[in-house]
């Protein structure tokens, strides 16, 4: 008796692992199929340690686990010491300010780089680990920031005019803002600045469909430029940027080899 149920075990236990090899097999085939010819054309949204900003990436496959890397991305980078305040003297709407803020500054950044899979999504809905890394030049925009700026009248009291300047460490105090100036104030006085960056990270891909491209991204990035990014009067600036940032990317894949496979 022991050994007829031993034997079917035995059995059931080699034609279950025959037809999971069999049918994993098959849709491995078909995912590898997918992978090798899939190109992707992907947005991010990214949240950085020092500002925020956008990417979009065409990603070309080279082989079964690696692509190579085109970017293109804006950011708006913030000092680490900003911190928006308003005049304490004024209950009206004003528009709120970074006291002694001289410069707004953003960058283009144009990158080649490459990423690998080094944990693959073997099934709709797993997930998949890619570590990727990107270098290029940065362009740098120096953007010169006015205030609003209220004189007395007459030594009458609270009776002012009010005059657009920049901001002056020597003369100017938060009683003597009344907010900040149109974005628009100051566009044609942006300086460019040149400079040299790289990033890499950890990508964490996952969705159910091999058409369409979810992932969370993890990482670093350095960038160095030919000067001091002058954003603060009152503040140490720096000529070397390091940041941490998080980012979401979606998009899809855009092989027309990829297209053939799926109608067939």
């Amino acid at each position: 008796m022991f050994r007829v149920i031993y034997i079917f075990l035995i059995v059931s236990f080699t034609i279950s692992i025959c037809t999971k090899s069999l049918f994993a097999q098959g849709e491995l085939d078909t995912e590898a199929k997918k992978l090798v010819f899939k190109n992707e054309k992907t947005f991010a949204i990214l949240l950085n340690t020092n500002g925020f900003g956008g990417n979009y990436r065409y990603a070309k496959r080279l082989d079964g686990f690696s692509k190579r890397l085109y970017d293109i991305e804006f950011n708006i980078i913030k000092h680490p010491k900003e911190i928006k305040t308003q005049n304490p003297y004024f209950d009206t709407n004003q528009r709120r300010y970074v006291f002694g803020k001289t410069n707004s500054f953003f960058n283009l950044r144009l990158a080649l780089g490459k990423q690998k899979e080094i944990f693959s999504k073997f099934d709709k809905g797993g997930l998949s680990i890619i570590y990727f890394y990107s270098f290029g030049p940065v362009i740098g925009f120096l953007k010169p920031i006015y205030y609003e700026v209220l004189y007395p009248v007459d030594s009458i009291p609270y009776n002012y005019v009010i005059r657009t300047e920049k901001f002056n460490t020597s003369i100017h105090r938060v009683g003597d803002i009344y907010g900040k100036a149109p974005f628009t104030v100051g566009t044609e006085e942006i300086k460019i600045i040149p400079g040299f960056f790289t990033k890499f990270g950890i990508s964490f891909e996952y969705g159910k469909s091999d058409r369409i491209v979810h992932s969370i991204d993890v990482g670093a990035s350095i960038e160095a430029y030919t000067q001091k990014i002058d954003i603060m009067a009152t503040e140490e600036n720096n000529q070397v940027l390091i940041s941490l940032f998080a980012s979401y990317r979606f998009g899809k894949a855009v092989s027309k080899r990829l297209k053939n496979i799926e109608k067939k």
